[in-house]
């Protein structure tokens, strides 16, 4: 399980990258390759989203599913499948919020390494 948490929050982290790709950073671009490049980073949320869901199924299912014989689950499947995507959503935020902290702590020390720089040519 280790293995699948690990490329799910990989999958989570390059999410949050492209979520917060500056794009400001492509004005110098046509328009038809910015609304390629928006495309495109679109697709590839909603790609890494799918495969999140899809890997989260399949562990739980895994984890949780004894047999075939019924279509529903059992009491004893259904628990264990809450507990199983509590878990994994619980984890997956978690994983989200510090990202997003490191990313904001990131962010602050680029503008201040940047005022710094202006400041020392001001100077020269």
């Amino acid at each position: 399980h280790c293995f699948t948490i690990q490329k799910d929050l990989n999958l989570f982290v390059l999410y949050v990258i492209r979520m917060n790709f500056p794009l400001d950073s492509v004005a110098g671009l046509p328009d038809e390759a910015k609304a390629a490049l928006a495309a495109t980073l679109e697709h590839m949320q909603v790609r890494d989203s799918l495969k999140m869901y899809n890997n989260l199924v399949e562990m739980c299912f895994k984890d949780c599913v004894e047999d075939m014989r019924s279509k529903n689950l059992s009491a004893k499947e259904e628990p264990c499948v809450a507990r199983c995507a509590e878990k994994f959503m619980n984890v997956t935020g978690r994983v989200g919020m510090r990202f997003q902290e490191f990313y904001t702590t990131m962010e602050k020390e680029a503008a201040a390494a940047a005022e710094a720089a202006a400041a020392a040519a001001e100077k020269n």
